[in-house]
């Protein structure tokens, strides 16, 4: 099972490697040692790298090329993709025009943490035309720096987009249609199916292409571990020290890959990521814009999937409580049958849900809202973004004649699962614009969760903010200039 590697147009196989391997730990043992090992949990940026696949863009093939954490995907995972590290940027003649950059404004200094930001900005490079600060910090929100400070590496993603204004080509873009070829060939659309030998165990790796053959692998194989990009589920690998015995990839499924809109509803493929899902979430929904910045880095949103946050049913995942609130439905398969359910129902208790065995996701479908609908979302946690919530709160609201008549409330963080917070629905649809919202919610609140506590916040910190971001609604729905602190300043270039 073959990738492409840094400048070869020339396959690179993986070789016959246990199946639990992530692509940082295949990278250090085939000496690519520019990559480093910080966190193991996605979070330091320090394993960032560069992964490019095919997509199809008015009829015409390009490779698309995004920043992800290695230390938490699967080497297997990338069979058929392009994956471009720090030792892939140099040519004959010099550095690549980040590396020119990062060295003339002083961007390193202990320099364990530089390769992670080369790339990141590496993939800025060839995804934008032009850059301003919002766009910058979005690039390197996963990346963390100890010592040298973050000025000197914004000042080189500044200086670099200076230069490329003069039209000069790094070799990845002068040599696209090679790669392009190179990657056409090796059939990213066929299905895999791997064993591996460690001493008296087998382990098991499937990546089928078409949802007939996932939903009859998962039938022959009940017992299997569904990866979709494993942002969540590798952490067993890299921190609890686990190994999966049969791993069944969605990421290849072509079906659970695709976004659908029409008339009433947007149905999202269980496998869509969520930064390819953003736009059309945004579209509908302005206020997740500011949400998804803090939801979490650039290169965890590049590769987690909708599907496989709401399947790992934590408490704290944040896209299940605005999902709630969205009155959003889950298509559930098993076999050939499908069936219909609310997400609100799909949770049971904590980490455990009504999926039957062998049963999957398929697609997550959002009723599309009225010209008066507004959702309001609010996520409370200690680091201001990439970062767990304490709180996490949406309230979708209903209007006519610019007056609430309905409201659809999701909470994270109060319960063992993401929850409809109903009484709390009936106090703010009956008390919005009054003095008492805030007591009232309280109130409700303390009748309808039993928060816990833990080194986020205690129980009694997680109702008494909620019950203020619920007075906060109300003041923004009456028109109160309330400023969003999640929304960054733009500062164009010059």
């Amino acid at each position: 099972m073959s990738i492409l590697l840094n400048q070869s147009f020339i396959p690179t196989e993986l070789g016959a490697i246990n199946p639990n391997t992530t692509v940082l730990d295949w990278l250090r043992g085939n000496q690519l040692v520019g990559t480093k090992e910080g966190c193991a949990s996605g979070d330091c940026g320090a394993c960032t790298a560069v992964v490019g696949e095919l997509v199809t863009i008015n009829e015409e093939n390009l490779i698309q090329y995004k920043s992800i954490n290695t230390c938490i995907a699967l080497a297997y995972t990338l069979i058929g993709k392009h994956l471009i590290t720090v030792e892939g940027l140099s040519e004959a003649d010099g550095l690549h025009p980040v590396q020119k950059a990062m060295i003339t404004e002083n961007g390193s200094q202990c320099g364990f943490c530089t390769p992670g930001f080369v790339m990141s900005l590496f993939a800025l490079y060839h995804n934008e035309k032009s850059v301003d600060l919002t766009k910058i910090n979005d690039a390197l929100s996963g990346n963390l720096c100890r010592c040298t400070g973050y000025k000197p590496i914004i000042s080189a993603a500044f200086m670099v987009f200076k230069e490329k204004e003069q039209g000069q080509l790094d070799f990845y873009e002068r040599n696209q249609s090679k790669f392009v070829e190179a990657l056409n060939s090796l059939g990213n659309s066929k299905s895999i199916n791997l064993s591996y030998t460690h001493g008296k165990k087998t382990l098991l790796f499937d990546a089928p292409s078409n949802v007939n053959d996932l939903s009859q692998l998962l039938s022959d194989h009940p017992s299997a571990n569904i990866l979709a990009a494993g942002t969540d589920l590798n952490l067993e690998i890299t921190q609890s020290m686990n190994e999966f015995s049969h791993i069944v990839s969605v990421n290849r499924v072509s079906e659970l890959k695709q976004i659908i809109e029409n008339d009433s509803e947007i149905e999202i493929g269980a496998a869509v990521s969520y930064e390819e899902a953003k736009s059309v979430l945004i579209k509908y929904w302005s206020d997740l814009d500011s949400f998804l910045q803090r939801f979490a880095s650039l290169p965890i949103k590049n590769w987690a999937t909708i599907g496989g946050n709401i399947a790992n049913a934590s408490p704290i995942g944040d896209m299940a409580p605005v999902l709630i609130a969205l009155e959003s439905k889950l298509k559930l398969r098993k076999g050939a049958s499908t069936r219909i359910i609310a997400l609100e129902d799909f949770f049971i208790s904590y980490k455990k849900t009504v999926l039957e065995p062998s049963e999957f996701i398929e697609s997550i479908v959002i009723p599309r809202p009225a010209n008066e609908d507004q959702l309001i979302t609010h996520k409370i946690s200690k680091r201001y973004e990439d970062d767990i919530s304490a709180v996490c709160m949406a309230i979708n609201v209903k209007r006519k004649d610019s007056l609430p008549f309905s409201v659809k409330i999701g909470m994270g963080g109060m319960s063992g699962i993401p929850q409809r917070a109903v009484e709390l629905e009936k106090v703010f649809i009956d008390k919005w614009d009054k003095e008492e919202l805030l007591a009232a919610a309280y109130e409700a609140l303390s009748q309808e969760f039993t928060p816990f506590s833990d080194v986020r916040a205690t129980s009694e910190f997680r109702l008494n903010v909620s019950a203020g971001l619920v007075k906060k609604s109300s003041l923004i729905l009456q028109g109160y200039p309330v400023e969003d602190l999640a929304h960054y300043s733009e500062h164009k270039t010059k």
